[in-house]
Parts: C-alpha cells; structure tokens; sequence
C-alpha cells in the first residue's frame, strides 16, 4: 500500500513538473540567454560603454534613474531607446520601429548612430529579427509567460545573476515591431 501511494505522488509531481515545462525542459515562458542588442547588455553595460559602442544619441536627463538616451539607424526606420538606472547601468532596452516621438526633428542628425543596424537578429540561436511572424517567435521562444495582449508578450530570462530580467516582444499586423529588453529594480 505505502508503495502504490508513493508511486502515484511521485506519478502526480512528474505530470505536474512536465505541463509547466516547455519541451526544451524550460518553464513556459523563459529564455536562457543574455538580453542584449547593438552590444549592449541590459543589467550590465554602463552609459559611458553605450557611448562608445554607438556614439551619443540624443540624451534625456528626466528618464529612469540617471537618464535616458536615443538613436536611430542611419535609414531612419528604427529607434534604439537606452534607459539607465543605477550606477548609470542600462536598466531598459528598447527597439521599435519607426523614429520615436521623443527625438525631434532637429535631434534627429544627432541620435544617428551608423553602430546601430536594426536587422541584428536575436532570439535563440540568432534565428529572430524586426518582421518576424508570431509563429515564427513561438517556434523559437516557445509560449510565452504573459500575453499581456494579443499583440505584447512577456518572457523571462532565468539566466539572470540578480534581479528578474524580461524580453517583451510587440507584433503589428502579426509581424514583430518592438523588442523591449529590461530588468526589474
């Protein structure tokens, strides 16, 4: 008898393990990589590598704890925005489509940065970029953790030292337009 109950716990706790685990063994919703784009790693550059991995940008003292800054691909059709928290250590990092509102059109020459190419692929194994279809990322990433709406999910880097990181994807017209790299404070 205490043999067959504990072969069904153990039966349960296997079959409970295994639904909220992808099929790679990873919880639903996570990668295992570092958030990084243009060079730049959230939680671990700082402002001053930012600069000279890509130049300047165009800053802006009121974002985050220490400031924020802006570029845009020489093309004009993607924004790199950078949020720094503490220490001026990158806390947020942002790729959208599109040159962002906060940039004004006099600025414009200054967040180019010709370090900056928007068709970087990322994801797991480099497989991912800008247009890429949803199904595309799930065949990639997997289901993510949080659909925050149809069109925004959530994932979580596991692979983070200290505090939760999360990789955010946006999709347009069911094509990827927005990748948001951040970590909590």
């Amino acid at each position: 008898m205490r043999t067959s109950v504990l072969v069904l716990l153990l039966t349960l706790a296997s079959l409970q393990s295994s639904s909220s685990a992808s099929p790679s063994g990873k919880p639903k919703g996570t990668v295992c990589w570092p958030l990084n784009f243009a060079g730049i790693t959230v939680g671990v550059n700082t402002d001053s590598q930012v600069q000279r991995l890509l130049g300047k940008g165009v800053f802006r003292q009121d974002e985050g704890h220490t400031g924020g800054r802006y570029f845009i691909d020489g093309n004009h059709t993607t924004t790199l925005h950078i949020v720094e928290g503490v220490d001026r250590v990158v806390e947020t990092l942002t790729v959208a489509e599109g040159v962002s509102h906060e940039i004004k059109m006099s600025e414009q020459t200054n967040a180019v940065s010709k370090w900056f190419d928007p068709h970087e692929p990322f994801g797991n194994y480099h497989a991912l970029q800008f247009g890429s279809s949803k199904e595309t990322v799930v065949g990639n990433l997997g289901e993510p953790q949080r659909r925050v709406n149809p069109d925004k999910w959530e994932y979580e880097s596991t692979c983070a030292c200290e505090l939760p990181s999360y990789l955010t994807v946006s999709f347009k017209a069911g094509r990827l337009v927005q990748l948001e790299l951040s970590e909590e404070e």
